[in-house]
């Protein structure tokens, strides 16, 4: 392949010609001013302390510290420093099991091993746990035996000191001083460029809410257990407490008479059980057994996080009336996924689901859903609410949970005040009435607080400025908030908390894996801000300050994969042109691939000097594995005339791409097992340029150095109907598959930037790599 020199595209970049990079952050439209400068910006060693004051800035740390005295001087994680338990409280107390939701929650020991794994992974340091009454001043000690009964602290504060004896964080319960090594954390992640100094002062850090909840919808779009781990390790990082997952699901559903095929729709129930009785209703494209959850749980508990399971009835219940559509209401004018609750077989099958289920969590609450049900069935639904939460009660000793409902199913039975309240729509519960009637009330409320991705009713990603700057636990209404009628007063005692819920009402091909990733980073901080910590810190520090820190530790979370964002030293992250008889990157970044099972270079001509030869079972290895937008991925290919159906060109375990699939000979994407065609076909025996860029909203494709397409999925819901742009996660881990079924051809010229690209460039990139024409 004929080679130019790298610096050429640096140099076209700089004068214009590569496009246009990143946009800088936007100026601040608030006229908020900063009173604490060092806490906005970062902090720096008291070297570089402003004024004449060497006492220690505020650190700058999500969610903000509520009270700091910075001391003088620094504190330096070091090779020498040891993570030391109080032996004393190393197995945990009573008071950690009373103030979680979890059975058996997690002790000092279990949470020192999760900072440790951290650590490593943020300083390069091996520091070593030890269970020991002392500690010298290198070491991190973790404590027990603040004041339970100081107020503010609460069953989570913790006492943070940092001086020259050492470090201490010592806490209520093993949670509250976990929290602490949060905070830790995050201080040494903003102290990367300083050698790992933190500032040295005592902090007493509390929540001003005891619930911090996300809530995640699995059921309609398959979510493997691996990512629900790092929405843990997310959530955890930023002292989110509490984690719901809402178990089963269908989409949007109209009447009976308008889908005369409702029972052919899709619907999720993620628990598998080995009960024939219930087997029959979990998913085969992914759902969890007994095992799983075992894990999963477990892994939350070293992280903070409690489990509520959902399970929701009597509507979203597609995923069993499918299977007995007589346990449908049998009227026209009924949804398909209403249960009919005049059934006792209904009622009686609720009853043995939850008796299946219940005993799989350690939680000593559960979600019954319960929402958007038939409204002239309001008696009927109030009294099984009634009925659910008196069963789990007597047979699991259990309480209950369930959606925001009784605006929406109107009568004369009063739901139980024993019932914690989920609110999410003022048209389905006024969150003032509940708190009237002794329900304990959590805000979700929509669409502040909810995620819908791809949603034209709902925001597609969250509003981090909004939340940071307007929104609290107690304003149910953003645009009303001194309206006493539509919101909670701050102290109010039956208000839990907050959070936000993401729901995939529009199915696994409306949004990748790695994009809810994405948009759940971007939400999580600004609302553990102010679940935390209220509106002291955004009441004086402009969003247009805190953003950029915020950033700058939302890609760092230890942890974290599915940021699909590796590091580049440029703006081209891989480039291959074989020209020295191997897979050599000549980016820069040292990203090496490797031949595997006979693909050699050979001598390809035709103006293109070395190229790859693959056959079916050979291929090329890259030491990544996906890039998420922004990005350009391209490559010239000269397919032989007789291919394998779905031939892959690229492969990742995120998705493929396939020079055909089994029913289209056109160029496809494939993502989280749904197919996107692209249209375009690949001649055989001919060089074609073929490559894709996203940038955030769309996924052009590229063939022969022209935008031919651009990668879209049918949106099938009722009130849709459109086809919507799709952003493809690029699969960069493999040229060709390890699984024996490679394009059979030459390849060449295989680049990746780490920013998109468009039709003028992709030509210039593209005749970079081979004097040809395709």
């Amino acid at each position: 392949m004929r080679r130019v020199s790298l610096s050429l595209l640096a140099a076209a970049a700089a004068v214009g010609v590569i496009g246009v990079m990143a946009n800088p952050v936007p100026s601040s439209t608030t006229s908020k001013t900063d009173c604490n400068t060092a806490a906005a910006i970062g902090y720096h060693p008291s070297s570089t302390s402003h004024g004449n004051s060497n006492v220690q800035p505020t650190p700058f740390v999500i969610p903000s510290l509520q009270e700091w005295n910075g001391g003088k001087g620094d504190w330096t994680i070091s090779k020498s420093t040891r993570i030391v338990v109080d032996p004393k409280y190393a197995s945990g107390i009573a008071l950690d099991s009373e103030h979680s939701f979890m059975v058996n929650p997690s002790n000092l020991k279990d949470f020192a091993a999760t900072f440790q794994a951290e650590i490593k992974e943020i300083t390069g340091l091996d520091v070593s746990v030890v269970v020991a009454s002392k500690y010298t001043k290198n070491d991190i000690f973790l404590t027990l035996g603040a004041d339970a009964k100081d107020p503010k602290l609460n069953s989570e504060g913790y006492l943070l000191d940092i001086n020259s004896k050492g470090v201490s964080i010592q806490g209520i319960t093993s949670r509250g001083a976990f929290w602490g090594t949060r905070t830790l954390l995050q201080m040494l992640i903003l102290a990367d460029e300083d050698g790992f100094a933190l500032p040295q002062g005592h902090a007493r850090d509390y929540p001003n809410y005891n619930e911090r909840i996300t809530m995640h919808d699995i059921a309609r779009k398959p979510i493997p257990l691996s990512d629900l781990k790092e929405y843990v390790t997310l959530t955890s990082f930023y002292k989110f407490n509490t984690q719901q997952l809402h178990f089963n699901d269908n989409p949007g559903m109209r009447t009976r008479d308008l889908m005369p095929d409702w029972q052919t729709k899709y619907s999720g129930f993620r628990l598998k059980s080995d009960n024939p009785l219930y087997s029959m209703y979990a998913n085969n494209d992914t759902s969890y057994t007994k095992q799983d959850m075992r894990e999963y749980q477990d892994f939350m508990k070293a992280r903070g996080i409690d489990l509520i399971p959902e399970i929701d009835t009597p509507a979203h219940s597609l995923a069993f009336t499918k299977f007995h559509p007589e346990w449908t209401i049998q009227s026209d004018a009924a949804r398909p996924d209403w249960i009919d609750l005049s059934n006792p077989e209904v009622v009686s099958f609720i009853e043995g689901l939850w008796g299946e289920f219940a005993g799989w969590f350690d939680s000593r609450e559960l979600s019954i859903g319960a929402d958007e049900y038939d409204a002239t069935k309001g008696d009927l639904a109030r009294s099984f609410i009634n009925h659910m939460n008196d069963y789990i009660r007597t047979n699991f000793n259990k309480s209950s949970r369930m959606w925001g409902s009784d605006r929406e199913i109107p009568g004369t039975i009063d739901i139980s005040s024993t019932l914690q309240t989920l609110h999410w729509d003022w048209t389905m519960s006024d969150p003032t009435e509940l708190v009237k009637r002794g329900n304990k009330v959590t805000n979700l409320n929509a669409p502040d607080c909810y995620l819908v991705p791809r949603s034209q009713s709902y925001e597609d990603f969250i509003d981090s400025q909004k939340i940071y700057e307007l929104w609290e636990p107690w304003v149910f209404d953003i645009l009303d908030r001194n309206n006493a009628s539509r919101n909670l007063s701050p102290s109010e005692p039956l208000l839990t908390g907050g959070g936000f819920a993401n729901w995939n009402d529009f199915l696994s091909e409306s949004v990748t894996r790695v994009e809810i990733y994405d948009r759940l980073a971007k939400a999580a901080d600004a609302f553990a801000e102010k679940l935390w910590a209220g509106s002291k810190n955004s009441d004086s520090i402009a969003y247009a300050k805190w953003a950029p820190l915020a950033k700058k530790l939302r890609e760092n979370i230890p942890g974290i994969t599915l940021r699909r964002r590796p590091e580049s030293k440029g703006q081209f992250l891989i480039s291959y042109d074989f020209e020295d008889g191997a897979v050599k990157d000549n980016s820069g970044n040292g990203y090496d691939g490797k031949l595997n099972n006979g693909a050699k270079v050979v001598d390809a001509g035709e103006g293109h000097g070395k190229a790859v030869q693959l056959s079916a079972d050979s291929f090329i290895t890259t030491p990544l594995e996906s890039i998420a937008y922004p990005y350009a991925v391209g490559m010239w290919v000269k397919p032989n005339g007789e291919q394998k159906a779905n031939a892959v060109l690229l492969e990742s375990g995120d998705g493929r791409l396939l020079i055909s699939n089994s029913t289209s000979q056109s160029v496809t994407f494939e993502q989280d097992g749904n197919i996107y065609n692209t249209q375009i076909v690949l001649p055989p025996n001919t060089w074609s340029h073929i490559a894709f860029s996203a940038d955030g909203t769309k996924t052009s494709v590229f063939f022969n150095m022209r935008r031919q397409a651009i990668v879209q999925y049918f949106n099938p819901r009722w009130d849709q109907l459109r086809n919507e742009t799709m952003l493809i996660t690029a699969p960069i881990n493999s040229i060709g598959s390890k699984s024996g079924n490679s394009v059979d051809g030459l390849v060449d010229g295989f680049f990746v930037l780490d920013r998109a690209s468009y039709g003028g460039e992709m030509a210039f990139l593209g005749k970079h790599y081979a004097n040809a024409l395709p």
